[in-house]
């Protein structure tokens, strides 16, 4: 009997999982090696979910990646708000919204105060550069929370940490995005 022919580790299709190796079925009928939940909050962070992919609608990928990142809070939050600095800061990310909306979560769904904490006065100062990277966070924010006094310390301490020229300029070029003014967050 030519056993090789029934079982082939070097030509196996995709249809079937490669024998010995970590894999699941994908969206596309397939197999493919398994991901952690922190290589798929990292890819979040990093790409988005806009657009969706070839085999998943938008819609549907976005709300996958919302249930990992909370997946990932619930584990270990300070590492979350960590891997979103970094990601932000780096230039790695393809648009800011995907690291900002990953904050607003943390900043809402944090487990405890550290988390919390750490999402609004550590974090959002260096992931919300802009005017309009803080009225992106704050129209993610309104939709998960009340404005208690946490956020609006918060709120209050990103325009006065801020250097009177650099927050000059960004009064006047970010007057308004996406429906949110300077005059509606403070």
């Amino acid at each position: 009997v030519d056993y090789s022919k029934h079982v082939q580790a070097k030509n196996n299709p995709q249809t079937e999982a490669v024998p010995g190796k970590p894999m699941s079925a994908n969206n596309a009928g397939g197999f493919s090696f398994e991901v952690t939940d922190w290589k798929r909050l990292e890819r979040f962070l990093i790409l988005g979910s806009e657009g969706g992919t070839y085999y998943v609608d938008q819609s549907d990928l976005t709300k996958q990646n919302v249930d990992n990142v909370r997946a990932c809070i619930a584990s270990d939050g300070l590492r979350v708000v960590e891997m979103i600095t970094q990601i932000s800061q780096s230039g790695r990310a393809a648009k800011n919204d995907p690291a900002l909306y990953a904050l607003a979560l943390c900043a809402s769904y944090g487990a405890d105060e550290k988390v919390r904490g750490a999402a609004l006065y550590s974090a959002l100062p260096k992931v919300a550069r802009i005017g309009t990277h803080l009225f992106t966070f704050c129209a993610f924010i309104d939709q998960m929370r009340g404005w208690g006094p946490a956020l609006r310390k918060a709120i209050g301490r990103w325009y006065l940490d801020q250097p009177a020229g650099k927050l000059a300029y960004g009064l006047v070029k970010y007057q308004q995005r996406g429906g949110w003014s300077h005059s509606d967050v403070l």
